[in-house]
């Protein structure tokens, strides 16, 4: 691990945006802060969640952004976000997802806690800007506001900066982050992959750019540069992803693979959970929806068919529940609002993680290697648990397709009882812990790498500054047909001036 202390002298002031609506992306952000912490840099960090200030560690508390967000989502229930992997459910994802981004800079832009961090801040000097890529979008500008220090993207959520970055975005066999398509596509799946690409973008450029610039410039009172351009000005990404999770796919120097930065070294269990698991004789099942969605959220009726489920196994469940109402609950269940997951995960004695498939977890599932029987509710949890299956560590339920207890059962009893499923989970956990250096630790170089280097310029593609035209070589394919049609034109008026010639009446000589 990094163990020294930066001394004063090299320490930096780093501004961190972690303005996206989501719980899980601020712990993911509290590791990496913490982190920093530690070695010396001072920060200041603007986020939609109350996190405690700490030494080194100044932070900024947005608020509202999640009672906007409880507004504008579609249901509190679960079983109300009936999405898919459908090419329609895409849609209505990218929709939801870009929106996403629009209520949280509605919300948050114009909070009092931002109002206030600007008229505080604005005439600070930061080193370096650090912001949550997956959105809002407009907290950019900020970067204009500090004098356009070096940013450095980063998310929880896997990072299409990553792929523009790296200059990969290729719909041949690369596909959309979103996408539940795989590496190795027929005809039509390229062509949804090459749709899935095409709406994406399009979506974003022309509906919610104009958006966020306009609030932006309400608030900012700055037009240039364009959030777009800020968004494509990343000095360097820290992708939360690794081969062994997705496909193999080319990245630049300015992309770095940091899956797994979250998981922190495994604590001891309290007393009375290390109790449960020990004593599980067959082993116990961990189940937990994140910390964005609830079980508690569900059906009454589908409550009850996993109860119904549970009590017929051998092993003992435990299930992260976030209020008291349950009744009726088997004796090998225990109920919890807070479980430690990376520590449950890590015991020896746990062999099955049913989970909503959110990236964060599905990684330490892998990390752990944990076999998982994912139910997916939104997003990128799709794709997540259709890997998860092609990997062959894991099955999945729809939860709104789950209709008696024996579908619940006989997914679960498939994954305890075919030992494949935990041989191949231990055999992507060797693959994916096996690395130069921690994730963490990193990060952490190439975040002090860009400092060092003011920027580290040296590491982007000179394609990223090509015109579209330059870049597809239109200009280069339009100067060949130029050439061949100028070579064409200039042989057939030879052509017919040697005909002309050959076929024009001879004319005799007078003789003198």
């Amino acid at each position: 691990m990094l163990v020294t202390v930066l001394c004063v002298a090299d320490a930096a002031d780093i501004l961190v945006i972690s303005t996206v609506l989501s719980h899980s992306h601020a712990l993911y952000t509290n590791v990496l802060t913490e982190a920093l912490a530690t070695r010396g840099h001072k920060l200041v960090v603007l986020s939609a969640d109350e996190l405690r200030s700490s030494p080194n560690v100044t932070s900024i508390y947005l608020e509202g952004g999640y009672a906007a967000l409880r507004k504008a989502r579609p249901s509190d229930t679960l079983e109300d976000f009936k999405y898919s992997s459908s090419t329609e459910s895409f849609i209505r994802s990218t929709k939801w997802i870009l929106k996403f981004s629009v209520v949280g800079c509605r919300s948050l832009l114009f909070s009092e806690g931002n109002k206030q961090f600007y008229k505080r801040y604005k005439n600070a000097t930061f080193d370096l800007i650090i912001a949550d890529v997956a959105g809002p979008e407009c907290f950019l500008k900020y970067a204009q506001v500090f004098g356009n220090p070096p940013i450095i993207g980063y998310t929880a959520f896997f990072s299409r900066h990553a792929m523009f970055l790296s200059d990969s975005e290729n719909p041949a066999y690369i596909p959309h982050f979103m996408s539940t398509l795989t590496d190795r596509m027929n005809f039509w799946e390229r062509l949804i992959n090459w749709f899935q690409y095409k709406y994406y973008d399009l979506k974003r450029h022309y509906w919610m750019f104009p958006i966020l610039e306009k609030m932006s410039e309400e608030f900012f009172g700055i037009v240039e540069p364009r959030i777009e351009e800020l968004d494509t000005r990343l000095s360097l990404v820290l992708v939360n992803d690794h081969f062994t999770m997705t496909q193999p796919t080319p990245l630049a120097p300015s992309v770095i693979p940091v899956a797994g930065l979250h998981i922190k070294p495994v604590k001891p269990l309290p007393k009375d959970i290390e109790k449960f698991i020990s004593e599980a004789r067959h082993g116990v099942i961990y189940f937990s929806l994140g910390s964005n969605f609830f079980s508690n959220r569900m059906e009454e009726g589908k409550k009850r068919m996993f109860l119904d489920a549970f009590a017929q196994l051998q092993q003992r469940v435990l299930w992260k529940y976030e209020d008291d109402t349950l009744s009726n609950i088997p004796q090998n269940v225990m109920l919890r609002k807070w479980l430690p997951q990376t520590d449950i995960l890590a015991h020896n004695n746990t062999v099955l993680f049913i989970t909503h498939n959110g990236y964060l977890s599905t990684q330490e599932s892998v990390h752990f290697g944990v076999p998982m029987l994912g139910i997916p509710l939104i997003l990128d949890q799709f794709k997540n648990s259709v890997r998860v299956f092609k990997k062959g560590i894991g099955l999945s339920l729809d939860l709104n397709k789950i209709h008696n207890s024996q579908q619940i059962l006989d997914k679960i009893k498939i994954l305890i009882e075919n030992p494949s499923y935990k041989q191949n989970a231990h055999k992507l956990s060797a693959f994916f812990r096996d690395r130069p250096m921690p994730p963490l630790d990193t990060a952490i170089y190439w975040i002090e790498y860009v400092l060092r280097h003011k920027g580290a310029n040296h590491l982007k593609l000179a394609g990223l500054d090509l015109h579209w035209f330059q870049y597809y070589l239109l200009d280069v394919y339009l100067a060949i047909l130029i050439a061949f049609y100028t070579l064409y034109i200039a042989l057939a008026k030879l052509v017919d001036l040697i005909i002309k010639t050959e076929g024009s009446p001879k004319i005799e000589r007078k003789k003198l």
